[in-house]
């Protein structure tokens, strides 16, 4: 669970111009956390939690990144993080990964890494703490990243192709635009030269002495630090980290680890950044500031000020977009980090085509208007109450917290001593502060927000739209008219209606039912024929998860109308119910942990929902007024339409869109009932339409099963009778999907064409699909498959040919509407190397028909997914959807006797037999999309 806590607390911070770094805070450590620092200089945090139960994560944080680096060295620190899983002192080639996936932890989801600018961190997650051995054996991991890694120059020039496949991946249009307005933003400072990933040329051709001189500077214990977060003895774990790293060297003549600072300007420094693939065009008004070195209880309040500023502004800007008569798309406002010692304060506007310079007027006069007069007592009581909320959740839940979060958080205290209290105490001082915030004091705040030095403004659009940027000129003149601009004071009108005016009394229950296999939950059926289960549970103290469906969704809307219901529960969402509108919904639930989202799939139709146990009654208002009460506001529609007809503009242009239409059409074998966001779209998408589809699919209590797990209040029946109960229902309707056999042309269907590129790619997708019994086995054998041929891949594809960052691959079997297999695998690489991987990922298709599959990486996965079952049986979602499976198909649960006796049938001999059963009998498509060859490039 990732806390909300976060709503208050960024990194804001105040002033600092040298580059020798010191960063502290007079706050005192979470009180639980017990930490040290070995006289080698590694600092180790180690916390007892026990989200999940008898797990443990471990990371290692490095305060180094790729600013350190050297010309020369341009994009090695991020190749080093790669090499951390390519041998080391006590694991031999790819040793560490395979240790622990026998363990059940795997790589991608439980082992990875992330490199920065300013910094590297490691992470090895939700390992079984009740094998010594394997915790052991994970301390010595994170021992070796420390100063042994082997660094071989095999291992080093097998890695070059992985690390060129990213480099290609992650050359996306705003990763592109990134590097046009870094310069910019960075303006004589080194973080406009590293991009983290580095250099081609240099990846391609460095000698190996320059990566291992970098990782023997700067890997290093001073620089370091071990964090243990999980379901341990603290005692014990830190006696191990004691014992295991306090023999790891450090240098007599370490390196100096500096920061870099971004030179201060008084100038308005302005770029502007086009691409051919650009969604929007967006103006940003960038504010730089300096952190503080010093965190202390006046920069945590001051955080709080600046998160109810924002706040507050983004609300205005909301209102301002709702009416439909704003330049622009979207409107916000917001802190963000730019470097270890330097913040920004942003306001952006996304515009409407050729309306930027408008938008940005639009967003700039807002700003203004709060700095100029301030916020109304209405809306800092409002975003009091809204705050304080948040954190009665947090404090509430807060034994649900995961390892990740705190190991996260304890990662910001090493780097950037950013405050890290325990939940009472944390929760004590926020809630301290918001309660101690006058208007006054905001008022004056606000004033002090933008600075009139170190300004800087980016525009970024499409190359078409480049035509329309507006000039420096032109910018400064509208913040110098707005500036001198006479501005009325904000005003704000407030519905204090009740959510439902009408005097509901409960239903009464006409039958009970047991649910089988499930201890614990019940079933009712409710006068109107609402069909509702309920499971109590305790795994988390405050929260409900909700979910409900009925049968039919878009299957049973006309061919004519489906681009109008894919839009559907869109307008509905964003309307606002009952007698409030959008704004004034939001307004009426500040202070509510409560929401109810409506869908409409492909076959059915429903909500999805959660709340705590103080406003569990708020969410079946909602839930009730979904029903009876929905909206649909033509604002909404048109400033829909508005953003759709934008996007319209550049999405020809868009290769993922592209690439997605081809593969949908694939599939389909081109049925008119395809959804393509185009022209098409755009003309026949019809408000009446939309509103007349939700009514049809969204009506009827008696034809929907409402679930609620958790822990469910006393009155919560009750409640349920009175809303669910008074929902009209209609019980001689009953209504199920439509099966329009969708499906791709027998045999093979083979879709290659080219496209305009910057960056040569091509990407490749590859589904087979067929019909099958639907079973618990074959299920099983679906994902295993799956599974099998990713690790396969890694090996083939990504390790031995270097071709490809990653190969996504999944085994699937789906129940609705027909039993049918999917076995759908995607991965970008170097357009000369296609031919030569694709004939590598049918050999290996091949090969699990008429081989053994191996029995070590079928193991690994057995084991991975026990413990995955294990972890996930002490959820509230867990068990919300296996009660809607169990309903929605009739998917018996299997208890853990039964899942563990399924899983130890899987063998060898099982998955080849239903790979060639399944995979001789399907049909293929294969859609590729490859470069144009292009002049010059």
């Amino acid at each position: 669970m990732k806390t909300t806590k976060n709503i208050i607390l960024g990194i804001l911070f105040l002033s600092f111009n040298g580059v020798f770094a010191q960063f502290k805070t007079t706050i005192p450590l979470n009180k639980n956390v017990t930490t040290g620092k070995l006289k080698n200089g590694l600092t180790y945090y180690i916390l007892h939690n026990e989200e999940p139960k008898d797990r443990a994560s471990f990371y290692f944080v490095q305060n180094v990144g790729a600013i350190l680096e050297d010309d020369n060295q341009n994009g090695l620190a991020h190749f080093l993080e790669h090499m951390a899983f390519n041998g080391t002192e006590h694991f031999k080639g790819k040793g560490i990964i395979k240790m622990l996936e026998k363990n059940g932890v795997t790589f991608g989801k439980d082992i990875n890494a992330y490199t920065a600018q300013d910094e590297t961190v490691y992470n090895i997650s939700t390992v079984p703490v009740n094998n010594q051995k394997l915790i052991d054996s994970t301390l010595w991991v994170l021992h070796d990243w420390s100063g042994a890694l082997s660094l071989t120059d095999a291992e080093i020039d097998a890695e070059r192709g992985v690390i060129r496949e990213e480099w290609r991946t992650r050359r996306t249009s705003d990763f592109r635009l990134k590097m046009q307005t870094d310069p910019v933003l960075y303006k004589g400072s080194k973080y406009s030269k590293r991009d983290v990933i580095g250099d081609l040329n240099i990846i391609n051709n460095f000698k190996y002495p320059e990566l291992r001189n970098y990782y023997k500077k700067w890997y290093r214990p001073d620089l370091q630090a071990v964090i243990i977060v999980g379901d341990i003895d603290v005692k014990l774990m830190e006696q191990k980290v004691k014992s295991i790293f306090s023999g790891i060297p450090l240098a007599k003549k370490a390196a100096v680890r500096t920061y870099e600072a971004i030179p201060k300007h008084d100038e308005l420094y302005f770029g502007t950044a086009a691409d051919k693939e650009a969604s929007s065009t967006v103006i940003t008004l960038r504010y730089i500031f300096d952190e503080p070195l010093l965190k202390d209880n006046n920069v945590t309040r001051k955080n709080v000020l600046n998160s109810f500023y924002t706040n507050i502004l983004n609300s205005r800007f909301k209102e301002l977009l709702l009416k439909n008569q704003a330049s622009s798309l979207n409107l916000s406002t917001y802190f963000g980090g730019i470097s270890r010692l330097s913040n920004t304060y942003n306001i952006s506007a996304s515009a409407k085509k050729g309306k930027t310079l408008e938008a940005f007027e639009e967003a700039y006069t807002e700003a203004a208007r709060l700095n100029r007069f301030g916020a109304l007592q209405t809306e800092l009581d409002r975003t009091k109450k809204l705050f304080i909320s948040s954190y009665d959740d947090f404090i509430s839940n807060k034994d649900k917290v995961d390892n990740e979060t705190w190991a996260d958080k304890l990662t910001d205290y090493f780097l950037k001593a950013k405050p890290f209290l325990a939940p009472e105490d944390d929760y004590k001082q926020i809630v301290d502060i918001i309660n101690s915030i006058s208007l006054e004091e905001l008022n004056a705040h606000a004033k002090t927000v933008q600075q009139p030095t170190n300004q800087v403004i980016l525009v970024t659009g499409s190359e078409e739209d480049k035509i329309n940027f507006p000039t420096k000129e032109a910018v400064v003149n509208v913040m110098k008219k707005v500036e001198n601009k006479t501005l009325e004071p904000y005003t704000k009108k407030v519905n204090n209606a009740a959510l439902i005016e009408k005097d509901l009394k409960p239903a009464a229950i006409k039958k009970t039912y047991d649910v089988t296999g499930i201890k614990g939950a019940k079933g009712y059926i409710l006068e109107n024929e609402a069909k509702i289960i309920v499971l109590p549970t305790t795994y988390s103290q405050d929260q409900i998860v909700f979910s409900a469906f009925s049968k039919g969704g878009k299957s049973l809307v006309k061919t004519e109308d489906l681009t109008s219901a894919e839009i559907a529960t869109t307008i509905a969402r964003s309307s606002g119910l009952g007698s409030f509108d959008n704004i004034g919904l939001k307004e009426k639930l500040t202070g509510k942990v409560a929401q109810v989202t409506p869908f409409i799939g492909e076959n059915t139709q429903g909500f999805q929902g959660s709340s705590n146990k103080a406003d569990f009654e708020t969410m079946l208002q909602l839930l009730y007024l979904s029903f009876e009460e929905p909206r649909f506001d033509p604002n909404i529609f048109n400033i829909l339409k508005e953003q759709y007809q934008n996007r319209l503009e550049t999405i020809k242009k868009d290769n993922g869109s592209a690439f997605k239409d081809s593969i949908d059409l694939a599939n389909s074998n081109h049925s008119p009932r395809t959804f393509l966001f185009n022209e098409k779209f755009l003309e026949t998408i019809d408000l009446k339409k939309a509103e007349n589809i939700y009514r049809d699919r969204i009506k009827n209590a008696a034809d929907f099963t409402f679930i609620f797990v958790g822990n469910i209040p006393e009155s919560g029946l009750e409640l349920i009778q009175k809303y669910i109960g008074n929902i009209n229902s209609n019980p001689a309707l009953k209504e199920n999907f439509v099966d329009h056999n969708i499906e791709p042309a027998k045999g093979k269907t083979i879709v290659h064409f080219k496209r305009p590129m910057d960056v040569p790619k091509t990407t490749v997708y590859l589904n087979l699909t067929g019909k099958v019994a639907y079973s618990k086995e074959n299920v099983m054998n679906m994902y295993v498959i799956g599974e099998l041929l990713g690790k396969r891949f890694l090996q083939t594809i990504r390790e031995e040919e270097g071709g490809s960052y990653g190969v996504n691959v999944g085994g699937n079997l789906e129940l609705i509407p027909t039993p049918t297999f999917e076995l759908a695998l995607t991965f970008d690489c170097d357009p000369d190397k296609q031919e030569k991987l694709m004939q590598i990922v049918w050999k290996e298709i091949s090969d699990l028909k008429s081989n053994p599959i191996n029995a070590s990486d079928l193991e690994d996965i057995k084991k991975a997914l026990l413990k995955n079952r294990e972890e996930s049986l002490k959820t509230n979602s867990f068990w919300n959807n296996t009660l809607y499976n169990n309903s929605l198909n009739q998917i018996p649960f299997l208890q853990d006797e039964e899942y563990k006796n399924l899983i130890s049938k899987i063998n060898q001999k099982t998955i080849q037999e239903f790979s060639k059963h399944v995979l001789d009998s399907s049909t293929s498509v294969e859609v590729v999309m490859s470069p144009e060859k292009q002049s010059g490039k």
